[in-house]
């Protein structure tokens, strides 16, 4: 895991978060809903299922509102990490610059406005706040 992977684990625990949300919505919605008749597949004799069409995506919906719930659970712990990360830079401009493009999740044209300075200078800065983060000691066993 790189440096940039490491410190946008925030973010994309957020974007997961509500993605999941998404599907809970839809398999609620899909659970609601009156199965029709499928004419078009192909009729096999056998053993019918004794489960309600609804079961599946109610099941389905628990185990990602479960799976939300382990994510909300860890979402404040993997910011903590990643603060405690920037904070070890001696130079408080990077620090801002990380926290406010990692934690925050602001462009950079809105950073740049926030901090007063140009672009690229912006950029220069996230260059060097990149290579003054050390990760080494935060990455455990996956």
């Amino acid at each position: 895991m790189n440096v940039k992977e490491y410190l946008s684990r925030y973010h994309n625990t957020e974007l997961k978060i509500s993605r999941l949300q998404v599907e809970v919505e839809e398999y609620i919605r899909l659970a609601n809903s009156i199965p029709g008749i499928n004419f078009d597949q192909i009729r096999v004799d056998g053993t019918k299922s004794l489960e309600a069409p609804f079961e599946k995506w109610i099941r389905k919906a628990l185990d990602n509102e479960n799976l939300i719930v382990d994510l909300k659970r860890r979402l404040p712990i993997i910011k903590g990490e990643i603060i405690s990360v920037i904070d070890e830079l001696e130079d408080t401009e990077l620090r801002k610059v990380l926290i406010y493009r990692y934690i925050d999740w602001l462009s950079w044209n809105d950073i740049a406005v926030k901090m007063f300075v140009s672009i690229s200078t912006l950029k220069r800065w996230h260059k060097e706040a990149l290579i003054g983060i050390k990760i080494m000691d935060y990455v455990g066993p996956r």
